[in-house]
């Protein structure tokens, strides 16, 4: 991906407006959301768990975003 410098926001801004979408803009669309899906399916536990060491407390950390 190239950098493209503008001369202000508004001009930054509708050069990411995409007027006449392709297949293939949907194709990365639905990518994007699958991929963000899959990083936000990680449940957080809700509760307070005591732990006897803080080795026990990162193998946790582990096991819970794995």
């Amino acid at each position: 991906m190239s950098i493209k410098k503008y001369s202000s926001f508004e001009n930054a801004s509708r050069d990411m407006w995409i007027m006449d979408p392709n297949e293939d803009y949907y194709k990365k669309l639905e990518e994007y959301f699958s991929f963000w899906e899959k990083l936000l399916d990680k449940k957080e536990v809700k509760k307070i768990r005591k732990f006897k060491s803080y080795n026990e407390f990162l193998r946790s950390k582990e096991k819970h975003f794995e």
